[in-house]
């Protein structure tokens, strides 16, 4: 969130101002409420009332809670993917163990840094609101896809880039879970569990990928 935040849970919004920025001051109130007290601890009369608007106003923005809170996941979603993409940008050339501790580092950092705001990338649902949400982080999985197509190109099959990028997401958002729950382990050694477990499979897919295929078996009147 911006150090610059507009708006504030003991205050109000008041004047006119774009509906761009209105959408984010309600945003930012929404999420802090998210944050502080969970999706079922919060309603939008309680945005509504943090804001000093009313409940039809944050209709108006972003429609029901679900949305508003699939707006909160989406906004912090983007971030990390960005930071993501900025990180990497300039290293074309990194391997993949490389990549995958970079990435796990500048995950694990920022989960250090706001927990309970990263919390709400691995929230998960029933439903419309659940699949909104896994649609998401489908989203995240096509862009860690895409950063697997440029570092480990030998795995040309589109089916095989999503798989490796499930599996690189879905055990860092395990070890999320699990990291949230004993806070006492340091971030170097979750870094190096999701390291450990994660680097040699997809080591041992780019090396079959790179191995040619079996021979092909000669015929009888060969």
């Amino acid at each position: 969130m911006s150090s610059a935040e507009p708006a504030r849970l003991d205050g109000r919004l008041s004047g006119r101002v774009p509906r761009a920025v209105r959408e984010r001051q309600l945003l930012d109130i929404a999420e802090k409420l998210f944050v502080r007290h969970g999706y079922d601890g919060t309603s939008i009369e309680d945005v509504a009332r943090a804001a000093g608007v009313t409940r039809p106003v944050v209709y108006e923005h972003h429609g029901d809670k679900d949305g508003l809170f699939v707006a909160c996941v989406r906004r912090a979603r983007r971030e990390f993917e960005q930071a993501l993409a900025t990180a990497t940008a300039g290293a074309a050339d990194a391997d993949v163990p490389a990549l995958l501790g970079q990435g796990a580092e500048l995950f694990f950092a920022r989960l250090q840094r706001d927990p309970r705001r990263c919390a709400l990338l691995l929230t998960t649902g029933s439903g419309p609101l659940g699949e909104r949400l896994a649609d998401l982080r489908d989203g995240t999985v096509d862009r860690v896809a895409a950063l697997i197509a440029v570092h480990a190109p030998e795995l040309t099959d589109p089916a095989v880039r999503a798989a490796a990028a499930r599996v690189v997401v879905g055990a860092a958002e395990e070890l999320a879970r699990w990291w949230l729950r004993s806070p006492d382990v340091p971030r170097e050694r979750v870094v190096e569990h999701f390291r450990t477990f994660v680097t040699p499979g997809l080591l041992a897919a780019i090396g079959a990928a790179r191995a040619p295929g079996p021979p092909r078996a000669r015929s009888a009147r060969g």
